[in-house]
């Protein structure tokens, strides 16, 4: 989604180094960075070499009114009868009884067809607003939850990357500190929005997102906020960014979602739907932040857990 908003920053942008043209850039990765590094490993396995050039040039540029909002489903779901390939055989012939008939699909083309629930994402993928990327994953998987998240949160499977996938994207898009350029609406920090450069901004509950704590604690808690930078004290200076971060947002959180209405309905209370109302809430509102993260957990639309296990002739 775009929205215009004349926010007054001037922002640092990363170039690609002098004589590296875009070509080598991609086939060496971003800025000497594997490709991973900046997108997940899907675009690995689908027409990267059409949207990489895009992604690169893009991240050279400052963000301008541009606004992603990523939404992280976390739990198991079944790809094969999310889209079902029907003009595969294979498919039918491992899952006799899962399998979905054709005659009962939303056919989005000649090859595949929606889950028949799936109503609004036909609507959405005939409007050019909905992407399909197939075959998402990564080489000899381990098959561990635990590690599958950790490699989808960095983008870099098996290699101990420390810093998120939509972090370090926004740090070669900006390359100096700048406060709300990433929001994750959650009781926790994603992985995927770390960063090394900026410092983000994370809340649940906009009612909830102010200081709490003892008299003495708030003056050192300002004291933090008032003294700068410390580039020779790396870790007092990521405190000072954060502090400086929550004082300058937790205001405008609070009075974005507090003066938001919409007549879209976006189900029940708690959860998925509330995180999205509050994302709108500050976009509307017009806070300078270009990427958005939100996490779905639970069993939203995970019910595997409910499910027997299959080990043949599904």
């Amino acid at each position: 989604m775009s929205r215009h908003r004349d926010t007054g920053r001037s922002r640092t942008t990363r170039r690609l180094p002098a004589g590296v043209t875009r070509r080598e850039a991609l086939r060496m990765g971003f800025g000497g960075l594997g490709v991973s590094a900046a997108l997940p490993l899907l675009l690995h396995r689908t027409s990267s070499a059409l949207a990489l050039p895009a992604v690169v040039e893009g991240a050279e540029r400052a963000f301008g009114e541009k606004i992603l909002v990523v939404v992280e489903l976390s739990g198991g779901n079944d790809g094969l009868n999310t889209v079902v390939p029907f003009r595969n055989d294979e498919y039918y012939r491992v899952r006799p009884n899962l399998g979905i008939k054709r005659k009962n699909l939303i056919e989005v083309d000649d090859e595949f067809g929606f889950h028949p629930s799936l109503v609004g994402f036909e609507r959405l993928f005939k409007e050019g607003q909905l992407g399909i990327v197939h075959g998402c994953g990564y080489d000899n998987p381990s098959l561990s939850h635990f590690e599958s998240m950790g490699f989808w949160h960095t983008g870099v499977p098996s290699a101990g990357e420390s810093l998120g996938w939509v972090g370090r994207f926004a740090d070669l898009a900006v390359d100096e500190p700048e406060q709300e350029l990433i929001v994750n609406v959650g009781g926790s920090q994603s992985p995927a929005v770390r960063s090394a450069v900026h410092t983000p901004v994370v809340f649940s509950d906009p009612n909830r997102f102010h200081w709490e704590g003892t008299k003495e604690q708030q003056k050192t808690y300002e004291r933090l906020n008032s003294e700068g930078r410390h580039e020779t004290n790396p870790a007092l200076d990521f405190l000072n960014r954060v502090a400086s971060s929550a004082v300058s947002s937790s205001k405008f959180v609070r009075a974005a979602a507090a003066g938001y209405r919409t007549p879209v309905d976006y189900g029940p209370g708690g959860g998925l739907g509330s995180d999205l109302v509050r994302v709108a809430a500050l976009i509307d509102a017009g806070m300078p932040t270009n990427l958005y993260y939100v996490a779905a957990s639970g069993n939203t639309f995970d019910t595997h857990v409910h499910s027997r296990t299959c080990t043949h002739g599904c």
